[in-house]
């Protein structure tokens, strides 16, 4: 049985909302009794009950329409997370157009855009949402081989759908979507095509889901050609800048720079600009994401154009099939989720322009 603890004086600021963590405070129990007290279900005494639905009266607490929805299959309430600062490759513009996308999808749908320094902040920051019922489901981005915000949201069997290139292993993801198309694995094609052999794949942090699926493209390429896949971590524009300089210093300089965005790509273009490399006669290079910088530079950037907003419908889908955790669904439940997974996906393309050539004859093999 559990025992209250006496009743908290600390109350929430004036004006925000009252959460389950509030009532559980300023009960003195903790937030799984609140929750169950709340909810009408067994594992607490009826004394306990009246304490935490008198504590939750004085506070003002009202339930939301995410709460509501849990136990249904209805989409209400969607929490989408972005990184920001070093954490991020695309997650911030691409939240933004996923955001805008998912508004117009869904315009009566409640959405919030959550923006997380980093990884660890935000699981905690899924943690919290999920046990307090803010949001019916979640999407992220920008996931690790073994992301802390998908091994939180397995493991409190919240909603979550990963934004994340197929195929790449990411633990505890259970549902991820992505583009058609293979833009990732096709930019290694294109410039093996082209003759170049000499790789250098340059991103900010090469654990992130797509920098290990252009990886991938760039290995596939590469197999049974005599060629070099070589990877370069640099986590800000001048440690790009300053990494590219010393790539075209060394022998044997790569032919081919591939990046993870549009900032980095930028950066290889300036290095190879003060060493009076010509692009892409010297070196191609490819942003692994379009943007507008990329059509106002010269020449503008080959680069890799994925439609977030187009993703936005299929994205419905998905959050709609997980509004309830698969541990609450019946076999009818899954079934219709079987059905409902095969849904059309915007394709990702690979756009090219003026920084991609074939490579100098002298680098031919």
């Amino acid at each position: 049985m559990t025992t209250p603890r006496r009743r908290s004086s600390v109350r929430p600021a004036a004006g925000r909302r009252v959460t389950i963590t509030d009532v559980a405070h300023a009960a003195g129990v903790s937030i799984a009794v609140v929750s169950y007290a709340l909810n009408g279900r067994p594992g607490v005494s009826e004394s306990t009950r009246r304490h935490v639905l008198r504590v939750a009266d004085d506070l003002g607490w009202r339930p939301n329409a995410a709460a509501r929805s849990m136990r249904s299959s209805h989409l209400a309430s969607i929490g989408l997370q972005a990184l920001a600062g070093r954490a991020a490759t695309h997650s911030s513009p691409a939240g933004l157009e996923l955001a805008a996308g998912l508004r117009a999808a869904v315009p009566d749908v409640a959405l919030a855009v959550e923006v997380a320094l980093d990884r660890a902040a935000g699981a905690a920051s899924l943690e919290a949402a999920w046990t307090e019922r803010r949001h019916s489901s979640f999407v992220v981005q920008d996931l690790l081989l073994d992301d802390p915000r998908a091994r939180t949201a397995e493991r409190v069997q919240a909603p979550v759908v990963a934004v994340t290139p197929p195929g790449l292993g990411t633990a505890g993801v259970a549902h991820g979507l992505w583009f058609d198309g293979g833009a990732e694995a096709g930019v290694g094609r294109y410039l093996a095509d082209l003759g170049h052999r000499r790789f250098v794949l340059l991103v900010q942090d090469a654990r992130v889901d797509v920098a290990r699926a252009l990886h991938a493209g760039l290995l596939d390429a590469a197999a049974g050609l005599r060629a070099t896949v070589e990877v370069v971590e640099a986590t800000s524009a001048p440690e790009a800048g300053a990494a590219a300089a010393r790539l075209f210093t060394t022998p044997g300089r790569p032919t081919a720079i591939v990046t993870d965005g549009d900032v980095t790509a930028l950066a290889v273009l300036e290095a190879a600009r003060h060493r009076e490399l010509s692009v892409p006669w010297d070196v191609s290079v490819v942003s692994g994401a379009d943007a507008e910088t990329c059509r106002l530079v010269e020449p503008q950037l080959t680069a890799i154009s994925r439609p977030w907003r187009d993703l936005a419908p299929a994205l419905v889908t998905a959050l709609g099939a997980d509004a309830v955790p698969a541990s609450s669904r019946s076999a009818a439940d899954t079934q219709a989720d079987e059905h409902d997974a095969v849904r059309p996906l915007p394709a990702a393309r690979l756009v090219i322009r003026g920084t991609t050539a074939p490579p100098p004859a002298a680098a031919r093999t």
